[in-house]
């Protein structure tokens, strides 16, 4: 080969790797813009509190608290299953690890929780870049554009203030990160079809099921993935104008919507499609009626992306149902605006496939949450993932109008700061938006505000600002109020008065609390919470075989019930009837691994049977799930006083001291001699007046 030859070749490979290495630079930089944008829009984000579905699903779970990272613990979480039924494991996995790590300190979580967000946003940009690069799409734009254009639409869509409810609700985290399996489901998909290579086809595709198995498995509605990529397959990479390839693809987008609807119903409807019907039962609208509202609410939303005013963005929303097509009247508007949009979306499929694909994506996946499902009417995060491609035909709109007054620098000038601006404006209200997230007081004070006519917003107040601090009656007051407010659960009436229940339960007030529970049984008998209301007042009245009634008629849904297993231990247990009472706190244990009280029970009984050692045991392994736990350690001092092992019971005294703050100590004495730890009757309740005098007399020593 001439040497000139050689050269030259030389100098094409140099050239080549240049440009491999431009490429990957480009990458890296998006990584880092995107990555900077978003940190600084929820930079106040990191120490929002807990809200709301946080503290069942999250704080209050026992099912997430495991002690290590082995194989056992993660398979316990994966498997574990809450009232009978596993629930979004993947999602469950998470919080679990974040809960090793921190506990209950949030910063951990939102720090899981932004950079979900970070990582989803940068696989929509890869997403969209390279939707560009299809058949259908290749030779329209030039390589700026295509980058231009997708890193503005991905950024809009980062940081729109409609995101702040999936991104820092830590428990909406199963929103994001289905999303984020999502969109590297559809990045895999499209990687495989643009490569020419056989092995980097069949690996991206190989991969696409197990991210699908994630996705789902984190939340249910991304179900909808198979149906995107046929619609990707159909708008990017076909010639839809010819009729055997409309044929092949109508054939395998119906066997998809097929399979996709039967594998629904096995996974998530408990093998019964007509449960998708009765899934309204306990609601006070009809599947139909559902499905006329949510025409107005998905024309909301898509008003709440492009003009997301943090005054217009809420926890709460007031929505009337539709009776009808005309009542209220924005109903038949909306469902014309959604026909009709649609039809653009089919109509432009092979002239603008990106705007098609906007739309198409947009209902596509509201499909699950929007229409007949008896699931709450409208939360923002709903959004997340259908608002992935919205910004696309705004951006190719924008870019347009910048290539278009090229020559003309003042109108350039004017739609470049124009852009540069919106990008800003999101920016800071997002910013402004997280500051209402940082306490569930600020955030329900805002929600009852903009939501004035809603029980729930009612409701979520009432126990967050007064009853959580005391204010019990300020509580009961607001309760009452919410009773005749706006419920479209037929549940709400019953949950209400069930709280009110509890606070007279709480105060001492049994004659009261026992009305309540019987008026919230009353209304909605199907809630069952009432009739184990009434079960703990029974155990206060020593009416044992009431107690034993009222539990056993909370139904064969609840016969694992750890609080209901937990209860007729304790009636057996004042019925001297000990053998029984262990065999029920023991099924606890069988049916909800990580029952703390069932353990401290077991305990008990057997310290109360004399048999100090085997409490110890128990006792000890309670101690271990949770090393915080005040009633572990009580438990734990009077079995040692009772065994006359009082240098054992001084070392579980000075762990107990140890793990409370000196501000603290004082109502923890107030808690042992007065109220007790166990006021909620579900535990054997310990010698308070023998454990709090021998805790000050320790205190006392240790002060000399």
């Amino acid at each position: 080969m001439p040497k000139a030859h050689r050269h030259k070749i030389k100098y094409f490979q140099f050239m080549s790797q240049i440009k491999i290495t431009l490429n990957n630079s480009k990458y890296y930089i998006t990584f880092l813009f995107l990555f900077l944008l978003i940190i600084l829009s929820y930079s106040n984000a990191f120490d929002s509190s807990w809200h709301l579905d946080d503290y069942n699903n999250i704080v209050k779970n026992r099912l997430i608290r495991i002690n290590n990272l082995s194989m056992d613990s993660v398979a316990g979480v994966l498997t574990a299953k809450a009232d009978g039924l596993r629930f979004r494991p993947i999602s469950m996995l998470s919080f679990a690890i974040n809960w090793y790590f921190g506990k209950d300190n949030v910063f951990g979580y939102h720090v899981v929780n932004i950079g979900i967000h970070i990582l989803t946003a940068f696989f929509l940009f890869l997403t969209i870049f390279f939707l560009f690069k299809t058949p259908n799409l290749k030779n329209k734009f030039t390589e700026e554009n295509k980058y231009i254009i997708s890193l503005l639409s991905t950024s809009l869509w980062a940081i729109n203030p409609i995101q702040i409810q999936a991104v820092t609700y830590i428990v909406q985290r199963m929103a994001s990160m289905a999303a984020l399996f999502y969109i590297i489901g559809l990045f895999l998909y499209i990687k495989a079809r643009l490569s020419d290579s056989l092995l980097k086809k069949v690996i991206p595709c190989f991969c696409i099921l197990p991210v699908f198995i994630f996705a789902i498995y984190t939340k249910e509605n991304t179900i909808t993935l198979p149906l995107a990529l046929i619609i990707i397959e159909i708008l990017f990479f076909r010639d839809f104008t010819k009729p055997e390839i409309r044929k092949k693809l109508f054939a395998a987008a119906g066997i998809v919507t097929i399979i996709i609807f039967l594998l629904g119903v096995f996974l998530f409807l408990g093998k019964d499609p007509l449960s998708i019907i009765r899934s309204c039962e306990n609601r006070y609208f009809t599947p139909y009626e559902r499905l006329l509202t949510e025409a107005r609410i998905l024309v909301y939303y898509i008003s709440l992306i492009f003009y997301p005013a943090t005054t217009r963005l809420s926890i709460e929303h007031d929505i009337d149902i539709s009776v009808s097509l005309f009542h209220p009247w924005t109903t038949m508007p909306s469902v014309i605006i959604i026909f009709f949009l649609i039809g653009i979306g089919i109509w432009q499929s092979r002239k603008r496939p990106f705007l098609s694909f906007a739309i198409l994506f947009f209902f596509l996946n509201h499909i699950i949450e929007s229409t007949i499902l008896g699931l709450e009417l409208i939360f923002e995060h709903r959004n997340y993932l259908p608002s992935f491609f919205i910004f696309v035909p705004v951006s190719l709109g924008l870019k347009s109008l910048i290539d278009h007054y090229q020559a003309k620098s003042f109108m350039r000038i004017t739609i470049s700061a124009f852009v540069a601006c919106l990008i800003a404006g999101y920016a800071i209200s997002t910013y402004v938006g997280n500051i209402k997230w940082s306490s569930e007081v600020a955030l329900l004070s805002d929600a009852i505000k903009k939501a004035p006519q809603s029980a729930r917003a009612a409701t979520n107040f009432a126990r967050a600002y007064y009853e959580n601090t005391g204010q019990y009656a300020e509580a009961i007051e607001l309760y009452r109020k919410a009773l005749y407010l706006k419920a479209h659960s037929r549940y709400y009436k019953g949950l209400i008065l069930n709280n009110i229940a509890g606070i007279y339960y709480y105060l001492g007030d049994f004659k009261r609390a026992e009305k309540f529970w019987e008026k919230a049984y009353e209304v909605n008998p199907v809630y069952k919470f009432p009739l184990y209301g009434l079960a703990l007042i029974s155990v206060k009245k020593n009416d044992w075989n009431k107690g034993f009634y009222y539990l056993d008629k909370t139904g064969p849904e609840n016969k694992n019930n750890k609080d209901v297993l937990n209860l007729k231990g304790i009636i057996l247990f004042n019925r001297k009837n000990n053998a029984e009472a262990l065999k029920y706190f023991r099924k606890s244990l069988i049916f909800n691994k990580n029952d703390n009280n069932a353990l401290i029970n077991i305990g008990a009984v057997y310290c109360m049977m004399g048999k100090y050692r085997k409490a110890g045991l128990f006792l000890k392994e309670a101690l271990k799930r949770n090393p915080s736990d005040e009633l572990s350690h009580t438990w734990l001092i009077e079995t040692a006083l009772r065994d006359r092992n009082y240098a054992e019971a001084n070392r579980y005294i000075d762990r107990l001291l140890f793990s409370v703050k000196t501000d603290e100590l004082a109502f923890l004495i107030n808690k042992l001699t007065k109220k007790s730890l166990t006021e909620d009757a579900v535990m054997i309740p310990y010698y308070q007046e023998v454990i709090a005098k021998k805790i000050y007399e320790r205190i006392k020593i240790k002060n000399r």
